[in-house]
C-alpha cells in the first residue's frame, strides 16, 4: 500500500453522507484514514439529512468559505399536521392536528411561490452561536434566551427556486435551491406561523453543494476501500474543474491547490 505523508494530499472528496451520521464523523474518518493535518467541509448537514458533503483536505480548506457561499440544492418532504421541538424528524412531537386536503393544497401553493429574500427564524436546535455557545445547548437545557437574543432570532436568506413536486394527505414533496445560511426546516416554522398548522421537515437530501452534484458523490461505504481509493477519487473529481463564485476558483490537480 502507498505510504502517505500527512501533508502530501490536498483536495476534496465529495461524499454522499448517510442518514444518522454527523458531518464531523465523516471528516474524522477521512482525516484518520489519510493521516492528514486538516479536514473541513463545505456546509454542515444535520444527522438526519443525507447527500452531498464536500470534504476539504489540507490546503483545500483555504477555499472553504468560497465553496460554502455557492448555492445549495435540496429535495425533501414536509410532514403536515405534526410539529416537533427541532422542526425536523429527529425531534420530539409537540403538536398534532387533523389537516384537510384543501389546507395542504393551500400550503403547497404558498410554498411553490417562495422565491427571493426569505426572513427565517433561526431554529433553537441549531449550531448558530449566541455568546459563544451553540443554540442547541440552550435548547437542550430548556434555557429561554428569547428576550436577550433579540433581533438575532431571525435572518434574511435567499430562496433561488422552490418547486413543489407533489403532495398527498400528509406530505408535501419539494426541491429547492437556496443561499448560504438557509435552514430548510425553518420553512416548517414559516408554515406554522402563516397557517396555524403544525408541520416539520420529515426528510432532506442535499443534491448539490460547493459546486458539486450528487452524481459526483462517493457512497460513504466506499471509503472502506482504503487510502489509494480515496486518493484516486480526489484526482478524478477535481481535475480541470472551475467553480464560479464571484472570484474563480481553479482546481487543476489535488496536489496543486
Amino acid at each position: 500500500m502507498k505510504v502517505v505523508k500527512n501533508s502530501d494530499i490536498n483536495g476534496i472528496l465529495v461524499i454522499d453522507k448517510p442518514k444518522d451520521m454527523t458531518s464531523f464523523t465523516v471528516d474524522s474518518m477521512i482525516k484518520k484514514e489519510l493521516n492528514c493535518l486538516k479536514v473541513g467541509h463545505a456546509g454542515t448537514l444535520d444527522p438526519f439529512a443525507t447527500g452531498v458533503l464536500p470534504v476539504l483536505i489540507n490546503k483545500a480548506t483555504k477555499i472553504q468559505d468560497k465553496l460554502i457561499n455557492i448555492p445549495k440544492s435540496y429535495e425533501g418532504a414536509f410532514k403536515i399536521g405534526v410539529s416537533t421541538n427541532t422542526l425536523d424528524v429527529s425531534g420530539i412531537e409537540v403538536d398534532k392536528k387533523q389537516v384537510s386536503g384543501s389546507e395542504i393544497a393551500n400550503i403547497a401553493d404558498y410554498l411553490s411561490k417562495l422565491k427571493g429574500d426569505f426572513t427565517q427564524k433561526i431554529p433553537m436546535f441549531s449550531a448558530k452561536k449566541f455568546k459563544g455557545v451553540p443554540l442547541y445547548k440552550y435548547a437542550r437545557k430548556n434555557i429561554d434566551i428569547g428576550s436577550i437574543y433579540g433581533d438575532k432570532k431571525t435572518g434574511v436568506v435567499n430562496i433561488y427556486d422552490f418547486e413543489v413536486k407533489s403532495y398527498d394527505n400528509a406530505f408535501i414533496y419539494f426541491k429547492c435551491s437556496v443561499s448560504k445560511g438557509t435552514y430548510v426546516r425553518a420553512i416548517a416554522q414559516d408554515i406554522m406561523d402563516k397557517f396555524n398548522i403544525p408541520a416539520h421537515l420529515f426528510s432532506l437530501r442535499r443534491t448539490s453543494a460547493g459546486g458539486f452534484d450528487i452524481y459526483e458523490a462517493l457512497p460513504f461505504e466506499s471509503l472502506t476501500k482504503g487510502v489509494d481509493f480515496m486518493i484516486e477519487n480526489i484526482v478524478q473529481v477535481h481535475s480541470h474543474r472551475i467553480i464560479n463564485n464571484n472570484d474563480d476558483i481553479s482546481i487543476t490537480k489535488y496536489n496543486n491547490i
